[in-house]
């Protein structure tokens, strides 16, 4: 807007008229300012706008007081953000006081982490003043060879010939040869699902997107209309050339990655000549019994209707997106009979129900497997004294191009990693302070409590970036998980790749851990 920072402050210190600008992400805030700037909103009235937004994000979404007095009588402010004198003011609004902010408050957190690090080291790493006046280093840009990720890595060499490398998935560019391969069920289902093939059938190919719900119910589907004589065909797992390939179709920037990623396997599919291609509408999930409903999320659910409304591509293909009910053979014969008389009125009711049997068949087998994959993970776990990580998220999650070699990562530093419903079978059904409605979220909640239970066991949450309810979940986790003295740790992930929060996120995990242990 054509202010530095600090006058950019000075001007909301002015404003009579905050915009209400909420307190949400920067991509809603993005829109909101602009919505601002089209009603004629004064540039004062934004800045103190964005600065009650910092306040309020502040104080109940991260901190989450329930009010002011949470905070206490006598408050000392610190850290770089309140450095900007309309934020200072914003806060004191907010909270009714005065505040103290001394002159040192965006240095105020590196004093205490270096107080904190003379108390607890005995020795330092520490460059003294003869070395950091002659500190040097290179940086430069590569990609490692090791395996078919070829993660783009940035090697920083140092004057002592000493190198530090970012952008890794695993251990192997930092030269850590001949690391055992621990359990992981991310990698397990990829695995999986890769030697899932279609046969030639005399009714054609269908095409299936490798997206959102059919990261679960890919056997299912895929012994269905084999059965029903028509050739499968899945995309492959994604990449991020998936997502480029039908980012110019994407409707919004504010849905999750998930979401957005499933325009470009519908492109791959488009690609292959394939002229008809399924994705059910599925308002429920499998009723499993584990909550108060069992609903999908309405992007799971209905994502087929923007799909169909936004791609010009599908204008010579047939997108089927029949709207179904899986809960249990009748109902799924019933309800995909009617639909598929569009596409092939030769295919009988009862061709359908031993379709409809045996897909339900290799779907329960699948299911089975995992748990089976899980069980054997922690049996490995347990005899080798390794740590468990739940990794807990949903189905779609074990993507490459979405988890981006978390699961990876966390094996590297030696946890045994296995997914939420590879375990939720072994807790019991849990009573939550929310009404639990979804599937995914009653895994979620049941792993969780797993995890709780079971002293060597640790769940870190993903969390897709624009995931509405996962609002709800995580704060339902962590209460479950910090009730039974258990931490909990959160990840976003987007579409953004590079690891390095994420390391540090699950190192100082082990690190509390380790620290926990030795207190103990």
């Amino acid at each position: 807007m054509g202010f530095a920072v600090d006058e950019f402050a000075q001007v909301g210190i002015k404003s009579r008229s905050p915009v209400d600008l909420g307190s949400r992400c920067t991509v809603f805030m993005n829109s909101s300012i602009k919505q601002a700037q089209k009603d004629g909103a004064k540039i004062e009235d934004i800045s103190a706008g964005l600065s009650i937004s910092v306040v309020k994000n502040a104080i109940y979404k991260v901190i989450r007081a329930a009010s002011p007095d949470d905070l206490g009588e006598h408050i000392v402010v610190q850290g770089g953000t309140l450095l900007n004198d309309a934020v200072l003011r914003a806060f004191e609004l907010e909270m009714g006081r005065d505040v103290v902010r001394p002159a040192i408050a965006g240095l105020m957190g590196a004093f205490g982490a270096a107080l904190y690090a003379m108390d607890n080291c005995e020795s330092s790493s520490l460059l003294d003043l003869e070395q950091l006046d002659n500190f040097s280093h290179k940086s430069r840009s590569s990609n490692c060879k090791f395996c078919s990720n070829n993660c783009s890595l940035t090697i920083n060499t140092f004057a002592d010939g000493s190198r530090f490398i970012s952008g890794n998935q695993c251990q192997r560019p930092l030269g850590v040869k001949d690391e055992k391969k621990l359990p992981n069920l991310y990698e397990w289902k990829r695995d999986y699902y890769k030697k899932m093939q279609g046969r030639p059938g005399p009714r054609g190919k269908i095409g299936i997107p490798m997206s959102l719900v059919i990261y679960e119910q890919a056997p299912l589907w895929l012994e269905l209309f084999t059965r029903l004589g028509y050739e499968v065909v899945f995309s492959q797992l994604s990449t991020r050339e998936t997502y480029e390939r039908g980012q110019f179709s994407i409707p919004s920037d504010t849905i999750c990655y998930p979401a957005k990623i499933m325009h470009g396997h519908v492109e791959e599919l488009l690609d292959q000549g394939i002229d008809l291609i399924f994705y059910p509408s599925l308002t429920y999930n499998v009723n499993e019994k584990a909550g108060d409903n069992y609903y999908n999320c309405p992007i799971v659910a209905y994502y087929g209707e923007t799909i169909n409304g936004n791609m010009d591509s599908l204008a010579e293909a047939k997108f089927f997106y029949p709207y179904l009910n899986i809960n249990g053979e009748r109902a799924l014969t019933r309800t995909l009979y009617s639909n598929l008389q569009e596409i092939d009125p030769t295919i009988t009711r009862s061709e359908l129900r031993k379709a409809v049997r045996a897909g339900f068949a290799a779907f329960e087998e699948y299911k089975e497997e995992v748990r089976q994959a899980g069980r054997d993970a922690l049996a490995y776990a347990e005899e080798n004294d390794h740590r468990v990580l739940v990794l807990a998220g949903r189905p779609y999650h074990v993507d490459p191009e979405i988890s981006h070699g978390i699961d990876r990562l966390a094996t590297s530093l030696g946890f045994v990693v296995v997914s939420e419903d590879s375990v939720c079978d072994l807790a019991e059904k849990i009573d939550t302070r929310v009404l639990n409605q979804w599937t995914y979220h009653a895994r979620l909640y049941r792993a969780a409590l797993f995890a709780a239970e079971n002293e060597n066991v640790e769940l870190v949450q993903l969390f897709s970036f624009g995931c509405g309810v996962d609002a709800i979940t995580s704060d339902e986790v962590r209460s479950i998980l910090e009730n039974r003295g258990k931490l909990y740790t959160q990840i976003k992930i987007d579409d953004i790749s590079n690891l390095g929060a994420v390391r540090i996120r699950l190192r100082s995990l082990i690190g509390a851990l380790e620290a926990k242990d030795g207190s103990n």
